[in-house]
């Protein structure tokens, strides 16, 4: 019996070339398809991109909310917290205290 030594098989997650999700402001007023971001771009980058397409205040600081509520962390790659067609809620940050 012999045994065989293959080199270790690497898989790389593929990506479509641009991320597509769908977001909303918090007041559900407005509500864009997104088709046109880079997966490597930071989610506190796209909340601001997405408060200026929506025409929201862009002189204040807005955070990304995934459909179980959890928040975005801004300086993490959007593509690395949610998947293609995710729903997303744009919110303003709130400093308390």
């Amino acid at each position: 019996m012999s045994v065989m030594m293959h080199d270790p098989v690497t898989v790389q997650r593929t990506w479509p070339s641009r991320l597509r999700f769908r977001a909303t402001d918090i007041t559900e007023s407005n509500d864009i398809e997104v088709e046109d971001l880079e997966w490597d771009v930071p989610a506190g980058d796209v909340a601001q991109t997405l408060a200026a397409r929506m025409e929201l205040p862009t002189n204040v600081p807005w955070a990304l909310r995934n459909d179980q509520g959890m928040f975005l962390d801004d300086t993490q790659e959007i593509g690395a917290q949610i998947e293609q067609d995710a729903r997303l809620t744009l919110t303003p940050k709130a400093h308390l205290g």
